[in-house]
């Protein structure tokens, strides 16, 4: 049963109505809506998706932002800035960068699975910038050379980082060392 102080949608109500209607305030607004249960379907499509912002979640991480750097040593690494610059009006780089690879995240890790050598380049690299391995609710582990493997990808399609001499799956040591840089190095 609701509770209402005055008459009825003219003050304030709160609570639900015949299971039907639900009264509240919103930024001081008293309003109504039909009821809604929500359900939590632990579907593959809904897997997939939490596999895909858990992991890019994690990867940001390692992105030296104006929340983790200090006064003295300036605004944030240059993916940051960058990132920040590219960002819809309204919307962070952070759900901008999940938004625009969510569609190419598995061809990513496909991509990331097949390389050989560079693999270990990406995984150290990843290590040293305090990445971790990532479970995500699938049971599949990201390796935190994926997670900079994404990282990268975003910042050459959507940043135009160009600093790989050919490829970001024929790149180097010192190629990925320099990305690491350019994600988690202060500018000043």
């Amino acid at each position: 049963m609701p509770k209402v102080t005055g008459p009825f949608m003219s003050l304030s109500a709160s609570g639900t109505l015949a299971k039907t209607l639900t009264a509240s305030i919103w930024k001081g607004q008293p309003y109504m809506r039909i009821r809604v249960i929500p359900t939590n379907r632990n579907t593959v499509g809904q897997k997939l998706v939490r596999s895909v912002l858990g992991t890019l979640a994690k990867a940001v991480r390692a992105v030296l932002t104006l929340a983790n750097d200090t006064p003295v040593t300036g605004t944030g690494s240059q993916f940051f800035v960058d990132a920040v610059a590219i960002a819809p009006a309204g919307q962070s780089w952070l759900s901008y960068l999940q938004k625009v690879m969510n569609s190419v995240f598995a061809a990513n890790v496909i991509s990331f699975t097949a390389l050989t050598t560079t693999k270990g380049y990406w995984s150290v690299t990843g290590d040293l910038l305090g990445l971790s391995t990532y479970t995500d609710k699938s049971a599949v582990a990201h390796l935190s050379g994926e997670q900079l493997y994404h990282l990268a990808k975003f910042a050459v399609a959507y940043l135009g980082y160009d600093a790989f001499a050919t490829t970001i799956d024929e790149a180097v040591q010192v190629e990925i060392t320099a990305f690491g840089a350019y994600v988690q190095d202060s500018i000043a």
